[in-house]
């Protein structure tokens, strides 16, 4: 089993006291549970995956100390002779989780349970703008936000992103509830829930209580099976 203690030293080594903060903010991780990590709390597989992104090391020597820290150099020497080496160097592992699954805690960010992890082109992340440490998958249920995202449809969901801007998509916790609306910010401050769907009527939430309204994630990209 995996020493908790080897992997805070490790992490220890990549980041320095005052960088704390800001590490945990690229590793898309609660700056108290990334803490926990650096004294010696084991983190959960999910949560490395996170970590070695964020930080731009290898996850084996992350996780066991064995091989090289730096990914290409990681990745070139476990690759059969006569494969390319590239592409696989500048892979981001995603973790999809599902929404009805993440409904109970309110919370994507932190959630440890993860379907699977998918690859995704760390350089096609960040043309689009998108923190790799910070983007998970969602599996989509229901129709409400039909024809632009489908039930069965997997969104990019950029967790770092807490502000709001008009037309764009997020999800987000109200109360208990975990939603996936277009937001319109109205004249008076109030914030219109939007369900694409014209068969579900729009919620408006009032400029009083827009504060209830927690941003987990912008949706910056969606897929769908043919």
């Amino acid at each position: 089993m995996m020493g908790a203690e080897t992997i805070a030293e490790r992490l220890k080594s990549l980041v320095p006291d005052r960088h704390k903060s800001e590490s945990a903010r690229r590793c898309g991780i609660a700056q108290k549970t990334f803490s926990s990590y650096l004294e010696g709390t084991e983190p959960t597989a999910s949560k490395l995956v996170q970590l070695a992104n964020g930080l731009g090391v290898d996850l084996v020597w992350l996780a066991t100390g064995e091989g090289s820290k730096d990914i290409a150099t990681s990745v070139a020497s476990s690759v059969p002779r006569g494969e390319p080496s590239a592409p696989m160097a500048d892979l981001t592992m995603i973790e999809r989780l599902d929404v009805e699954a993440s409904a109970g805690n309110g919370a994507l960010v932190d959630n440890e349970q993860a379907l699977d992890f998918v690859a995704f082109q760390t350089r096609w992340l960040r043309r689009k703008g998108i923190n790799p440490a910070a983007v998970r998958l969602l599996n989509i249920r229901g129709d409400s936000m039909e024809p632009t995202i489908r039930d069965g449809d997997i969104a990019l969901v950029d967790t770092s992103i807490d502000d709001i801007i008009d037309n764009a998509i997020y999800v987000l916790v109200v109360g208990n509830r975990l939603l996936i609306k277009r937001i319109h910010i109205l004249m008076s401050g109030a914030l219109r829930l939007i369900s694409d769907n014209a068969l579900y009527p729009h919620e408006d939430v009032p400029a009083s209580e827009a504060e209830f309204v927690r941003v987990s994630g912008r949706v910056v990209w969606f897929g769908r099976s043919i």
